[in-house]
């Protein structure tokens, strides 16, 4: 494959041995067994390419187990006690926590921090970001608030890309590649993809987003990859959290955040403005990129965005992360939406 982006190994296509005269009997009944899944699947498969993204999802979500935890609070504060049964709240990687960069935290959508996912549970939450709903609030014998969330933590959610506006212009990587390497990053994403949104599943159309992660601590924002998504996906992704609340766009965003994230119109909405604020709180700072992950493949990065790039993310940092995913992909899910406690 050019440019260095390598195919793993278990997607790569093997020829399966023959069997031998004693095994052809017992070989041909699970072939045929296979074969029959291998058309449901595709039967299905083909379904679905016509589905919305929404009703993608709800399939996509649907063979996901939920589960729920009992956070560790941060403090018994009101935003606390003013929860209900099914408000919304995001589990969210705290890479700006510089003594422990895996945190978990649990927010409100209007971002407050209402507490942590417990240390030994982290490992469960594979992305940045978590979308869940509240299980129950309660208090103890010794009048301590206890807050239980429930959610899906393999499923990932769709947010809006915080950029700052010192690097807004500069976000659409794609645009900024020369056409042949940008047709690259869109073959070989698309195929480990398997073809799916990363969002919704498999749906017809895909295109191509950039996978950011945020350093508040650094000022930092590094480029993960790209993830294969659905034009409308992108269209939120991309969204500018600042525009007027009578933008076409916005509004389009408005219901597709709704439906996709299991939101109330005042959930997304009270999220769309957390998102703003953020904007504006980042572009008090001068932030740059860390694109190394195009020279890690094999890219030049183009002379439009070198005046953004700053300094890497520290080698103990990444590190740190780096034994984290590895301990990530180990994990096990426990399913039956049993609680972990």
């Amino acid at each position: 494959m050019p440019h260095g982006i390598a195919i793993p190994e278990h997607e790569q296509q093997q020829m399966p041995a023959r069997a031998s005269a004693s095994e052809q009997p017992e070989a041909l009944a699970q072939s045929r067994v296979k074969a029959k899944q291998l058309m449901i699947d595709s039967l299905r498969s083909i379904q679905l390419q016509g589905l919305s993204p929404v009703n993608a999802r709800l399939t996509f979500a649907g063979d996901l187990p939920v589960e729920s935890f009992q956070c560790q609070l941060w403090e018994p504060a009101r935003a606390v006690q003013e929860l209900q049964p099914d408000d919304g709240v995001m589990m969210v990687k705290r890479f700006d926590n510089i003594s422990s960069p895996d945190s978990v935290a649990v927010m409100s959508l209007k971002g407050q921090l209402l507490g942590y996912v417990p240390r030994r549970h982290i490992a469960r939450f594979v992305n940045d970001t978590t979308c869940g709903h509240v299980y129950a609030v309660s208090q103890d014998a010794a009048s301590l608030w206890r807050l239980t969330v429930a959610c899906r933590p393999e499923l990932p959610p769709l947010t809006v890309d915080t950029i700052p506006a010192n690097l807004a212009s500069y976000a659409r990587i794609g645009e900024a590649l020369n056409p042949d390497d940008w047709e690259a990053v869109q073959a070989v994403t698309l195929q480990q993809a398997g073809y799916r949104c990363r969002e919704c599943g498999p749906v017809g159309q895909l295109q191509c987003r950039e996978r950011w992660r945020f350093y508040e601590g650094y000022q930092v924002i590094k480029l993960m990859g790209f993830a294969a998504a659905h034009p409308q996906v992108c269209a939120v992704k991309h969204l500018d959290p600042c525009c007027l609340p009578s933008d076409p766009r916005r509004q389009h965003a408005v219901a597709l955040l709704q439906h996709i994230n299991e939101w109330c119109i005042s959930e997304t909405e009270d999220y769309l403005n957390y998102a703003r604020s953020l904007v504006l709180q980042r572009g008090k700072e001068q932030w740059t990129f860390d694109l190394t992950w195009l020279t890690e493949n094999g890219f030049a990065i183009p002379a439009r965005l070198q005046s953004v790039c700053g300094p890497t993310i520290p080698a103990n940092v990444e590190i740190r992360l780096q034994s984290k995913e590895v301990s990530e992909r180990r994990s096990k899910f426990v399913k039956g939406g049993c609680c972990f406690q």
